[in-house]
């Protein structure tokens, strides 16, 4: 099994009819990183939570969650540290969410303690019309 089926079948991916897609879920043993819903991110997003952007910076700049920090995956697991305090609410996203669950791993192993994983990517978070925000700072909702 590769790593990719490993994060795939950590975010209940491998078979979707096992899960209902917005079921709440936590990841296997391997790592402590809960993996959430649009819904559910949408609610940590309204009552302040941290977004972290995982994704690649030509990735970013085409539009990215209201108020969330870029941080590439690939940096975010050689230094997992960013500009919030270890216990404060923490999602990480990218485009379809295999990133966005590395990126929560390297955050929880690194002592964060509220970290969950957002199971969709940007494209749905876009899509189902929550706020985001484009190069020229203007929002959207």
């Amino acid at each position: 099994m590769t790593i990719l089926d490993t994060l795939r079948r950590w975010l209940g991916r491998g078979d979707r009819s096992s899960a209902p897609r917005n079921a709440d879920r936590t990841r296997s043993d391997q790592t402590p990183v809960e993996v959430i819903d649009l819904e559910g991110a949408f609610e940590a997003h309204q009552a302040g939570a941290r977004f972290i952007d995982v994704r690649e910076p030509g990735e970013w700049a085409q539009g990215h969650i209201a108020g969330a920090v870029h941080h590439p995956i690939d940096g975010l697991e050689a230094q997992p540290q960013i500009s919030v305090a270890r216990d404060t609410p923490v999602v990480t996203y990218c485009a379809a969410g295999i990133r966005a669950a590395r990126g929560a791993a390297a955050l929880a192993a690194s002592g964060y303690s509220d970290v969950k994983a957002l199971d969709a990517g940007y494209g749905d978070w876009q899509a189902a019309g929550y706020p985001v925000e484009h190069p020229d700072n203007e929002t959207h909702a």
